[in-house]
């Protein structure tokens, strides 16, 4: 049974902050007593890859781009970019709880009743010098997996570019970011992973 850690969210008193940290969007992990999970990997069906025991987040992620180039090179080198960005846009919080940005539309909740779905980053829709562009939860941090990381920051990479071409949930960005690290995206090739946006209806090209 998938399980998760202790996890957290900005509260609503977010909106009393300048205009330069107003929500946009975020992502969220399941977190039960034992262990702490990416949403998108949580409920998905399909089998993760493997990577190496050793492997860190950033090797991860880079790996996950690299086999995304098979499909889309475009896409892939402005993740890359992204990617580098990424953890300097960021601003880690402990002891914190984010605020539940309501762009999931997950259509569940954990049988166990030890389990919650919670927020673990938010984008913000402006930065500044001031204030960084997310806002992730140091202590849930910590406890997702090296690949639970990867995913994270893939999650908001895609959510971001999903965002401007005018989805305003995270479904879409869940679903592909899942298939990116499964099994399915290691051995398919262009067409298929084309057939899979066209299904999305999301507007990409090759």
């Amino acid at each position: 049974m998938k399980t998760i850690f202790f996890f957290l969210i900005l509260t609503a008193s977010l909106s009393a902050f300048a205009s330069g940290n107003r929500v946009g969007n975020g992502g969220d992990v399941v977190s039960c007593p034992e262990k702490t999970e990416l949403l998108d990997f949580y409920e998905s069906s399909l089998i993760l890859h493997d990577f190496e025991s050793t492997a860190g987040y950033r090797h991860i992620a880079e790996q996950v781009l690299k086999n995304l180039s098979r499909f889309s090179p475009t896409q892939s080198r402005n993740y890359v970019r992204r990617l580098s960005q990424f953890i300097d846009e960021s601003d880690f919080k402990s002891e914190v709880t984010l605020a539940d940005i309501k762009d999931s539309r997950h259509l569940f909740q954990p049988r166990d009743e030890a389990c919650k779905v919670q927020q673990i980053a938010i984008r913000k829709k402006e930065a500044s010098a001031a204030s960084k562009r997310f806002l992730v939860d140091q202590d849930l941090w910590n406890k997702l997996s090296e690949r639970g990381k990867a995913g994270l920051i893939l999650h908001e990479i895609i959510y971001e570019h999903f965002y401007k071409l005018g989805e305003d949930d995270s479904i879409k960005a869940r679903q592909l970011n899942a298939y990116l690290f499964s099994e399915n995206a290691q051995k398919d090739k262009p067409a298929e992973y084309w057939k899979i946006i066209r299904q999305m209806k999301v507007p990409l090209y090759q």
